[in-house]
Formats: structure tokens, C-alpha cells, sequence
């Protein structure tokens, strides 16, 4: 996750594998406000060993202060100053060189910039998720409470402790193409067994994979899991479709928790990292809540209710 930085004012910008620099917004990653500074003016690409500029300016591109031949592709050494005009407000320092990967970066351009994992990221945090940023069914989304919507590169990530520049890359793609990933296990089956007391005040979890047993334990969130297979097997029991089994508006089933929307959505949360996190590696990919514009279900995992004062 290569980073250029301003050196007079000292804001970063994240490379992409293609990224432009100039004053045309439509086409350029970064735009520049110089008059001397050309629509596009320069592209730096990585080429799968390191990151190379080309000058495409009418008034030139300097690389630690040696004049760029146009059209002719460079690579870029670590700590280079790059001018991209006459001012000192066009140089840019390559702060790092590390290929590139779908990343988060935060919006006031301080701090760390996060690393995506494709099963699930977690925002503001583990302990009280408002976001999270996953990649699924060939897509990056972003999931919060009032649904599911798909991210495209530069969208901004927002929670109430702050917001992220959604930086897409490549990254997946070459994985994809990686013949050692054809060459793994199939998936194993996951179920997940819920075990509920008589007075509904305590709900315990295994998941049952590969013909192993693991306990989760007992948990607030796996009560919440309950409520929603519970809605979902309702549903099969009145032989509705199974792409309508489920369906539950967020606003009720925090009624019938006795809760806060906000604090069912943590909730949700909890359970998906708590569950994802126990699962084998080559689990099968299935959904664990699924969501739609201020509906939520349980997944397609198959589960056994036990116990509980319902029956």
C-alpha cells in the first residue's frame, strides 16, 4: 500500500496499481490545483516488481530533481521527490512502496491505513461494531444497520468515532488467478447447535463441523441468533419460498428483544465475528445474517434449537 505525501502540506494519498496525478477530477486519483500542472499530468503504475512514473505533462515531471523523459517509464526509488510542477506545493515524497492492497485510509489522512481481510473488518472496533467492511459474492460491501450497499473505490466509510477512504485495488483478482488456490480442500459443513434455557435467560452455542463438536459458550448475541433462526424456521413451517423465509424489519426484532436497533446490530456483529472466527479455514462460505434495506434474517448455516420455554 504504496503512499505519496505533500511535502508542504504534508497530506498522503494512497496509490492505486494505476493512479493518476492532475488537475482533471474525472480522470485523476489525485488532483492538483497548479495552473502549471497538466489534466494529466503523470501516471505511476505498479508493474508487479515496484512503482514507475511516466511524465505526461506539457511542462515536465522531475524525479529527485532530474527531468523525466516523456513517455518513458521510470521506476521510483524509496524516499524520491517527485515535482509535478513549479511550486513547492507539486512535490511529492514516496513515503512507501508496498505493492498495492484494498485498504481503508483514514479521511484526515493521519494515522495507519487498514488492511482488509475479505471475511469481515469491523468498525469503529471489535467491542462496539457500527460497520463492516467484507468482501462477498465477488463485490466489496459495506454492512450497517440499514443494509447491505457495495463499495467502489474512493467511497467514504463512515462510523461515529470517524471515516475512511475505501481504497480498491487488484489484489483479489491476482489471488483468484493464484492455481494453487483450485488445489485446495472442499468446504466443510457447518451447523450450529443453540442450546436455550427454560426461562429463555441463557443461550449457549456449538458449531458442529467435519463431525467436531466446538463451544462458543454462552453468549448475549447467540440469543439474538436464535430469535432470527426462529423466524426463519416459522416461515419454512408455512411452506413460504426460501428466498422469503425469514425477512424480519430490524425496528421489530429489536421490540421483540427488548432493545435498541443500535444495540441489535452490535449484537449481530458480535455473533458474526465470534462465529467466523471459530470456523474452519475451509468452512463453507455461507451467509450468517443476511440483510436488506431495514430487514435482517439468519443465513443459510442449518442449525438445531434445544431447550428454551418454546417448543
Amino acid at each position: 500500500m504504496a503512499i505519496f505525501r505533500n511535502k508542504l502540506d504534508q497530506r498522503r494519498t494512497v496509490l492505486r496499481p494505476m493512479h493518476a496525478f492532475g488537475r482533471r477530477p474525472s480522470a485523476c486519483q489525485t488532483v492538483l490545483q497548479a495552473p502549471d500542472v497538466s489534466q494529466i499530468h503523470a501516471l505511476v503504475r505498479w508493474n508487479r516488481v515496484a512503482w514507475e512514473i511516466v511524465d505526461q505533462s506539457r511542462n515536465g515531471t522531475t524525479l529527485n530533481g532530474e527531468r523525466l523523459t516523456s513517455g518513458r517509464w521510470t521506476v521510483v526509488p524509496p524516499g524520491a521527490e517527485i515535482q509535478l510542477g513549479l511550486g513547492e506545493e507539486s512535490i511529492w515524497v514516496a513515503e512507501d512502496l508496498a505493492p498495492p492492497a484494498t485498504c481503508l485510509f483514514p479521511s484526515d489522512g493521519q494515522g495507519a491505513l487498514m488492511a482488509l481481510s475479505p471475511r469481515e473488518n469491523l468498525l469503529p472496533d471489535t467491542q462496539q461494531p457500527e460497520v463492516n467492511v467484507c468482501f462477498h459474492e465477488g463485490r466489496w460491501v459495506l454492512e450497517h444497520i440499514d443494509g447491505v450497499d457495495q463499495l467502489s473505490d474512493g467511497a467514504t466509510v463512515r462510523t461515529s468515532s470517524g471515516s475512511w477512504e475505501f481504497v480498491l485495488c487488484d489484489d483479489l483478482e491476482s489471488t483468484a488467478e493464484n492455481p494453487l488456490a483450485m488445489a485446495s480442500p472442499p468446504p466443510v459443513e457447518v451447523a450450529l447447535h443453540f442450546d436455550v434455557s427454560q426461562d429463555e435467560e441463557h443461550t449457549s452455542l456449538r458449531l458442529v463441523a467435519g463431525g467436531k463438536s466446538v463451544s462458543l459458550g454462552e453468549r448475549i448475541h447467540h440469543y439474538t441468533l436464535v430469535t432470527l433462526a426462529r423466524v426463519r424456521s416459522e416461515d419454512a413451517q408455512r411452506g413460504l419460498a426460501p428466498q422469503s423465509q425469514g425477512w424480519i424489519a430490524l425496528d421489530e426484532l429489536s421490540r421483540m428483544l427488548g432493545v435498541e436497533p443500535s444495540y441489535v446490530n452490535i449484537q449481530i456483529f458480535r455473533a458474526k465475528h465470534q462465529i467466523l472466527n471459530a470456523l474452519p479455514t475451509n468452512s463453507a462460505d455461507a451467509p450468517l445474517v443476511e440483510r436488506r434495506r431495514g430487514d435482517v434474517r439468519f443465513g443459510s448455516y442449518p442449525f438445531l434449537i434445544e431447550g428454551g420455554a418454546r417448543r
